[in-house]
């Protein structure tokens, strides 16, 4: 499996909050939390790791080459300038063909049920989706999933706001895609954030995007989720 990892943010509200390492940077359990995903990444079988950086994130993007060349991962990272987060996903799965799931480096999950889709992933069929949900809703500004009635497709989505009606669901900020989805999403106009693909894939005729529930996952948008992150990890890890 092929990985792609978002990881060009500014991490703005940790920085108002005082973090002085970059975002990725930041000790989950004692290790930086790109190198915690990247390593949990490698145990999922990962063929290649391709990341998306800010360039003003010198101590990530060195450590990033570090992982590379003393250790010998196999990392390809491409430092960005971008206020889109769609751009920055098809940059960092510019060279990747087939099938892979792209992720946010923030992400914090069950390692045992990433596992799981991990496996949904390679086992989904061709013009397919599978988008991580949870219905453990923790962000300041969701991104709603809409289900159909028997569960089994996302047909909607909604960023912040109210949910749709029937138990509130949302993305877990992991999208098991491909390089054919990522073209099918831009024919008819390009993506204004990763939010914005999602639902234009959910709504249009062209993909089957189906979701994969966890029972828990969510960011660290904020230094008290990074406390919040290391005593969920420690209790299903």
């Amino acid at each position: 499996m092929n990985y792609a990892i978002l990881a060009a943010g500014q991490g703005s509200r940790l920085l108002r909050e005082g973090e002085k390492a970059s975002k990725p940077m930041i000790s989950i359990l004692g290790q930086p939390m790109i190198e915690r995903l990247i390593r949990i990444l490698l145990d999922c079988n990962a063929e290649s790791i391709h990341i998306v950086t800010n360039p003003a994130m010198d101590d990530l993007n060195s450590h990033l080459a570090r992982l590379r060349d003393e250790e010998g991962l196999p990392i390809n990272f491409r430092p960005i300038v971008s206020d889109n987060s769609f751009y920055s996903l098809s940059e960092a799965a510019r060279d990747i063909k087939g099938k892979f799931i792209a992720m946010t480096v923030d992400a914090i999950f069950p390692t045992a049920e990433f596992r799981q889709y991990v496996k949904a992933v390679e086992a989904m069929a061709d013009g397919e989706a599978i988008m991580a949900l949870t219905r453990y809703v923790d962000d300041e500004s969701p991104l709603y999933a809409h289900l159909s009635d028997d569960e089994t497709e996302v047909i909607d989505y909604r960023y912040g706001g109210e949910p749709f009606p029937g138990a509130p669901i949302c993305s877990a900020g992991m999208y098991g895609i491909t390089d054919k989805t990522m073209k099918t999403a831009q024919e008819d106009r390009y993506p204004e954030s990763t939010s914005d693909f999602q639902r234009i894939l959910a709504v249009g005729d062209k993909i089957v995007v189906k979701p994969f529930i966890m029972s828990k996952a969510f960011d660290v948008d904020h230094v008290s989720d990074r406390i919040k992150a290391e005593e969920f990890l420690a209790q299903v890890d």
